[in-house]
């Protein structure tokens, strides 16, 4: 993927690990990174929830070797606060607008080579629970 001014923003990835109880903590620069809030009209009422799409390009990290991406990994815009076990349960939309959950994790190919990896979500605004884009 060409430099571009699109790929210029830097977003922190938080995985947690049970088993181990810890959390990774992984800065990704040269990204798109969009954020935001999304409302929905239904019969009983507005629904609101953020709406999440990361892409990461393979030229700014490596999927696999430089980082792991998986649905329930959490982001945060910018460099990120150090996190640990304890903080974990707490560190989600609900507490922190900035807070992202990962619902997918899509990675792209072209030419049969990973080329860049998108991923993304919409949750409800207590960060409760992912849920469909067409729900």
């Amino acid at each position: 993927m060409r430099k571009s001014r699109l790929f210029c923003q830097t977003v922190t990835l938080y995985h947690g690990d049970g088993a181990a109880r810890r959390v990774k903590r992984t800065v990704l620069h040269g990204v798109y990174w969009q954020h935001g809030r999304r409302r929905t009209p239904a019969a009983d009422g507005t629904a609101e929830g953020a709406v999440l799409l990361l892409v990461v390009p393979e030229t700014s990290a490596r999927y696999g070797s430089g980082y792991t991406l998986e649905p329930g990994d959490r982001l945060y815009p910018g460099e990120g606060p150090e996190l640990d076990w304890d903080g974990w349960p707490a560190f989600v939309p609900g507490a922190d607008p900035r807070v992202a959950v990962v619902q997918y994790v899509l990675p792209m190919e072209r030419g049969g080579v990973l080329h860049h990896v998108e991923a993304g979500a919409w949750w409800t605004g207590s960060g409760t629970g992912a849920h469909s884009l067409t729900n």
